[in-house]
């Protein structure tokens, strides 16, 4: 069950849909190597401990909901490409990619809701600012 941070990180950066929670979300606090996890992003997002406990709550519902969506042949591919931290080639079907996407969405849309005002604006300027510093982006 480790590997789903990473498989859902590697699904939501072919898919940027939730970058700021599940990138690195469904990832699991802060990963080695990696710029900014969920523990991260909360903390630049002030975000409240309850508001902490249900992110966490969403998170791992939709890790349970994107591990049912895999075969074991795929969370095979995904463990080993964790471990040796390299992309997996899940060669995916159109219907677990529209599953996945679902997730994304409904996952996406949920911690969105527990956000204040102030929290969702600074999101955007943080998603923003991710945004412009992806390597082949024109700044």
């Amino acid at each position: 069950m480790l590997f789903l941070p990473g498989v859902i990180a590697l699904i939501i950066a072919a898919a940027p849909v939730i970058p700021a929670f599940t990138n690195n979300a469904v990832a699991t606090d802060a990963q080695p190597g990696r710029a900014g996890g969920a523990r991260a992003k909360s903390n630049q997002l002030n975000l409240t401990d309850a508001q902490k406990a249900q992110m966490k709550q969403i998170r791992e519902s939709s890790r349970q909901q994107m591990d049912a969506i895999f075969t074991p042949e795929q969370k095979e591919q995904l463990r080993t490409a964790r471990q040796q931290r390299q992309k997996p080639n899940l060669n995916l079907s159109e219907a677990q990619k529209a599953q996945l996407k679902a997730i994304r969405e409904n996952t996406k849309s949920q911690m969105d809701a527990i956000l204040t005002a102030e929290q969702k604006q600074k999101l955007q300027e943080m998603r923003s600012s991710r945004q412009g510093n992806k390597p082949g982006q024109p700044q």
